[in-house]
């Protein structure tokens, strides 16, 4: 059985099954939309899948348009890169399994740790430490402004700032909750296909 994986770049597979992908291959595969939406369409599947239901996915979100108005021109462009690099370059990385003979392809468990990198956009976040830095401040004003009997809060008890403070925090908490989920929604939005 022929295979492109770790073992055919002269790495052992069990060490890096162990380490996983480092960072920069981590990017590296990242770095192209195609190799992306692979390990989209792969992490959606609950096992093996086919080369052809592959080369139908991402040349369908390439062309835009529904699998069934695919030519064979558009199909055959696409399975060439995959096959040629984009595929064997997942595998080296120990990202995927390609076993060549069966075209089949699954995904590895270093493939969790690109699910990390696919979900997070910079651009459209704010930072834990921020946030927890902005709710520290707050309530040390609201403790100071306590401490020095400030209106409102003479008439307000330590148990019910507390009790304040806390529900800050689970609302924030809730909050990113739901931003990460919101993330996980848009990049389904990125590689939809009709």
């Amino acid at each position: 059985m022929e295979t492109a994986t770790a073992a055919s770049s002269g790495v052992n597979a069990h060490e890096l099954a162990q380490e996983g992908p480092t960072r920069d291959e981590i990017f590296e595969m990242l770095s192209n939309e195609r190799r992306r939406c692979v390990l989209y369409y792969l992490q959606q599947q609950s096992g093996p899948t086919e080369m052809r239901s592959l080369v139908d996915y991402v040349a369908a979100w390439q062309n835009d348009k529904p699998i069934s108005a695919l030519t064979p021109r558009e199909r055959t462009c696409i399975y060439s890169a995959l096959h040629q690099t984009h595929l064997p370059k997942l595998a080296s990385a120990g990202l995927i399994d390609y076993d060549t003979n069966k075209n089949e392809i699954q995904l590895r468990d270093g493939a969790q740790h690109a699910q990390l990198y696919l979900e997070y956009d910079p651009g459209n976040d704010i930072t834990w430490s921020t946030l927890y830095l902005g709710l520290s401040a707050l309530g040390g004003v609201f403790a100071v402004a306590y401490t020095i009997d400030f209106p409102p809060f003479e008439t307000v008890s330590a148990g019910v700032l507390v009790w304040g403070l806390i529900l800050l925090f689970s609302v924030s908490a809730i909050a990113n909750v739901a931003h990460d989920r919101q993330n996980r929604r848009s990049l389904n939005d990125v590689f939809e296909v009709k």
